[in-house]
């Protein structure tokens, strides 16, 4: 069956569009974005970073290149050198000795080290360091990593926060029923004359509530006491931010219609009768407003309510401690109330819980109508898949028993004509969640390339496609129907629908990568079925086209008739505007397929003819002019290297000399560069091999005949190395001897091992 993507593949070449295979393009860019520009103190000392290295084995490293490259030992000629890299030296082991700069360094790197213990950093001046009443300095490192993730964390809520203090929607509806024509089954396009008639506007802010001093969290002398007697360990939870308790979210909307004023004049005909005749009158259209909206949402904090004394420390308030309240006000188009609680709860111990979310809505006096309610459960069924159910029982009267006792009780014939249309209802579905990662992996010891790059690419697809699907059905008094939504991403590519997540939690710091690759849409086709069997639906394509802004275009068939809705979205803010191409009598199923598939034909010309050529042309240029700004600082980094070596080749030799006389690890060559391999694209544009002579470099790094280079250590950044190749695969070959005997191996330059090892000797 062909997929959705070979689909859009060959609708661009239908369209003229050149489709090539862009790996090598990605991969430079890819290459190009992770090249690392800081320098990685580990790989200058010789350490791993996992497991960490201790600190007798820092301060080791630190000695044995101190007596490399101390400038006070060497020539006058290369004291400079050795001056600049002893100062580097100095620099990783300061940092990497301190447990709490490594923490900061192997999260942020050296410049976050700089920025968290400068001006206003979190351990500078003025910064959360000296806030604490605790010192920061005196907790143990779990403490601080601890301390130091809750403050990162606080500073991203506010950054967030800062950029979406307040949401709003604009709507502009658009009435072009001429652009598509139905005539004898003939479709046709017509000659459009769009005009606004409707108009939407919205937003809501939130803020917090001050609370009186009675509802608030209170503490005695006692309490403050037994605060300053806390350790050092209960410190950490007092630089947590503490929430505001209750939050309030105003709301207010309007929407109506676009109009012209007209007059009416009266025609005289002879010899007919007189004709009143409608004029439009030229000048600014009016804004009729039909529906307004205003209200406000109460959202309180019951965990920072409840405190040792207060009002709300008291039975029932506790028990709501570890649940969602909200309640919600209208006053406008009507008056009600709406409590909501929401709380998960688990029956039996060991299975998954149960999302239990309940309503009650006040909306008519109580003497007339009791309150509504709402109940809505969720649970997870399988991965992936979660199963919904929710009742509403709509507007209803009071017992007969309890009218014929109260005579004040019943509704009056006004609020019974309104509550006709409230009526109960009945919803079951289930979701299916995009999914993640298969688990699958492959058994250690397996060396099947061809099975492991399978599951990688299959791992890839299913990140990238995304699907997911919605399917409920819904039966009330008055009807009900069954709806289907399925999504799913088209087009190789970064996520339209990628939510924006945090990038700090507790267990470290997880930064979002930079992707430079094509954008996908995310597809997303709703049907709904009524009672009567008449069909319904929607297909609406989202394209995020910057950081934080998306664009849409949703067409469909509906009850008024064809429809198109293209949409705007930015942090919040939005921006829509339905058009009606056809009308409701004149609209058939061909219609409507002819307006989804000329826009959908019309994206993907400029998809694949326009935009992503030139993204392509962008990113060879942009790899063009990194390798070529890297290719002019080799001659500089070749020269500090080979100073660099001529420092420690007495050191390094004399240490071989012990390894030699013990029958231990000695190093017989070393070489590091781009090698070329059986990229035909690589071979064919550097056919050449650019190596370098490391042999002392790495001899230095071997102690007590072992040597460990870790995995991913950024190969040319240790000491004596440079990049010769810069932006293109390279690998690291040793040859040595140990107990007599040559051994040889070869790695690429993200790939770590050790020496000696069996596997490494070379068969006579």
């Amino acid at each position: 069956m062909t997929s959705f993507d070979e689909t859009a593949t060959t609708a661009a070449r239908s369209f003229g569009a050149k489709v090539e295979d862009d790996a090598l393009d990605a991969n430079y860019s890819m290459i190009a974005d992770d090249y690392p520009d800081e320098l990685d103190y580990y790989a200058l000392l010789g350490l791993s970073q996992k497991p960490p290295p201790t600190e007798t084995e820092i301060r080791s490293a630190y000695r044995n290149l101190s007596l490399s490259f101390h400038p006070d030992k060497q020539p006058p000629h290369l004291r400079e050198a050795a001056q600049n890299q002893f100062t580097l030296i100095q620099e990783a082991y300061h940092t990497l000795i301190d447990p709490q700069k490594r923490i900061v360094y192997d999260m942020l790197g050296a410049e976050g080290v700089k920025q968290e213990w400068g001006h206003k950093g979190a351990m500078g001046t003025a910064g959360e360091a000296q806030t604490q009443e605790v010192g920061v300095k005196t907790m143990s490192p779990d403490e601080f990593r601890q301390w130091f993730l809750k403050i990162m964390k606080k500073r991203e809520r506010k950054a967030v926060q800062s950029l979406v203090e307040s949401s709003g929607t604009i709507t502009l509806g658009v009435n072009a029923q001429n652009t598509i024509q139905v005539d004898d089954d003939d479709v046709t396009f017509g000659n459009p004359s769009p005009k606004i008639t409707t108009f939407g506007a919205s937003c809501e802010f939130k803020t917090p509530l001050p609370l009186p001093e009675f509802l608030s969290r209170e503490k005695n002398e006692e309490d403050e006491s037994d605060a300053q007697d806390q350790d050092q360990r209960q410190g950490i939870n007092e630089v947590e931010e503490v929430e505001d308790p209750v939050y309030v979210t105003f709301n207010a909307g309007v929407s109506g219609g676009v109009v012209r004023q007209k007059r009416t004049y009266l025609v005289t005909y002879e010899g007919r009768e007189d004709e009143e005749v409608e004029v439009a009158v030229k000048g600014p259209r009016l804004l009729v407003g039909t529906d307004l909206h205003l209200g406000a949402t109460i959202a309180p904090n019951f965990r920072a309510l409840a405190g040792r004394k207060g009002l709300l420390s008291w039975r029932p308030f506790t028990f709501l401690r570890d649940s969602t309240v909200l309640v919600e006000g209208v006053v406008l188009p009507e008056r009600l109330v709406k409590t909501t609680i929401a709380r998960s709860i688990q029956p039996i111990s060991g299975i998954k819980p149960i999302s239990v979310t309940a309503s009650g809505i006040i909306k008519y006096p109580l003497l007339e109508a009791p309150p509504s309610f709402e109940i809505h459960t969720s649970k997870e069924i399988a991965s992936n898949k979660v199963a919904f159910c929710s009742w509403s029982s709509g507007s209803w009267q009071w017992p007969d028993l309890l009218l014929d006792r109260f005579s004040s009780l019943g509704m009056y014939p006004d609020t019974m004509c309104a509550s006709e249309d409230e009526l109960s209802g009945f919803q079951i579905g289930l979701i299916s969640l995009p999914k993640t990662r298969v688990k699958d992996t492959i058994d250690e010891g397996e060396d099947d390339e061809d099975e492991l790059a399978q599951l990688s690419r299959k791992e890839k697809n299913i990140d990238r496609a995304r699907e997911s699907w919605v399917t409920h059905l819904q039966v009330s008094p008055g009807g009900g129907g069954l709806v289907l939504k399925y999504e799913r991403n088209l087009f190789s590519g970064k996520p339209s629908d990628d939510p924006v997540r945090s990038e700090w939690s507790g267990e470290g710091y997880f930064p979002m990568k930079k992707m430079e690759e094509a954008r996908a849409v995310r597809l997303a086709i709703t049907t709904a079925l009524a009672p009567d069997l008449s069909v319904s639906w929607t297909v609406q394509g989202t394209r995020r086209v910057g950081e934080y802004t998306k664009l849409g275009l949703a067409i469909g068939i509906a009850h008024k008739g064809i429809h198109m809705t293209v949409s705007w979205n930015r942090l919040g803010q939005g921006i829509n505007i339905p058009v009606i191409l056809c009308p409701a009598q004149q609209a058939t199923q061909e219609a409507a397929m002819l307006a989804t598939v000329v826009p959908w034909l019309a994206y993907c010309a400029v998809e694949f003819g326009y935009i992503r050529p030139r993204d392509r042309k962008k990113r060879r240029q942009a790899a063009a002019r990194r390798h070529n700004e890297l290719k002019k600082l080799i001659p500089k980094k070749r020269a500090e290297s080979q100073q660099a070596i001529e420092l420690m080749a007495d050191q390094v030799l004399r240490r071989q000399a012990r390894e030699e006389a013990q029958d231990g690890l000695v190093i017989t060559k070393a070489e590091y560069g781009y090698v070329p391999g059986s990229s035909k694209k690589l071979l064919s544009k550097f056919p050449d091999p650019r190596l370098v002579d490391v042999t002392i470099p790495v001899a230095a790094l071997v102690d007590r005949s072992q040597l460990i280079i870790p995995e991913n250590t950024v190969k040319f950044q240790i000491i004596g190395f440079h990049d010769p190749a810069p932006l293109l695969p390279k690998r690291l070959k040793v040859w040595y001897t140990f107990q007599g005997r040559e051994h040889f191996v070869g790695v690429g330059d993200k790939e770590g091992f050790s020496c000696p090892m069996r596997a490494h000797l070379v068969s006579s």
